[in-house]
């Protein structure tokens, strides 16, 4: 909640005081009521450029924990380590979510500024807070990617090996089916040890194809 009110006497502003508890960024909402010249009348900061400062720290503080959890989950996928699909949308979640604060308290800043109620080197913090948060949400979308095309590559491996599963069954499928019609004219008909001899010999070298392939 970032918000500047205009009232009678002077203004009421509201901004979030952000922390990361688990996979959730927190808010704790202060309300200041400022005469016309930012003196502070109500809230717990002394004045609107100190609450604009706490709350541009703060979202660098959740900044520094969302940037550990995006390094580890991509060294987890470039490692090839499996990875679940709930962690990267936590992470991916945590860091549209500072985006989101930031892009709040950087606009805020701007009114704040335009009203005469901060002076520019008092919110300059929330413009690196911005920038901090716009890096973090690109490396989410890498991250994304990343997981993706492990996923793709998992499942292509999986196809891979169900299609080389099948073509190595296939040989044994067809001797047993022709000798399953019980023609006594067939080569060794009366010998099932040498049929299924016949049989691993037809798989030993369609498996000696399939992996010269």
């Amino acid at each position: 909640m970032y918000t500047l009110v205009e009232e009678k006497d002077g203004y009421r502003v509201s901004l979030s005081i952000v922390s990361l508890k688990g996979s959730e960024i927190e808010e704790n909402i202060v309300e200041l009521k400022v005469d016309r010249g930012g003196a502070v009348l109500e809230g717990p900061f002394r004045s609107v450029g100190d609450a604009v400062y706490r709350a541009s720290a703060a979202l660098l503080e959740v900044a520094d924990e969302v940037e550990k959890r995006l390094d580890k989950l991509e060294l987890l996928l470039e490692s090839d380590k499996r990875v679940k699909p709930i962690e990267v949308y936590d992470a991916v979640y945590l860091a549209h979510a500072l985006y989101s604060h930031a892009l709040s308290l950087r606009e805020l800043a701007r009114r704040l500024r335009s009203a005469g109620l901060v002076r520019p080197r008092q919110i300059e913090l929330t413009r690196f807070a911005l920038r901090r948060a716009e890096a973090l949400r690109r490396s989410s979308l890498d991250l994304r990617l990343l997981h993706l095309t492990q996923v793709q590559y998992s499942i292509n491996l999986s196809m891979k090996r169900l299609t080389i599963v099948g073509t190595l069954a296939l040989p044994a499928l067809l001797i047993s089916s022709i000798y399953g019609m019980n023609l006594a004219h067939l080569p060794f008909a009366d010998s099932p040890i040498l049929v299924f001899s016949l049989m691993a010999a037809a798989s030993a070298l369609f498996t000696l194809i399939v992996y010269r392939l």
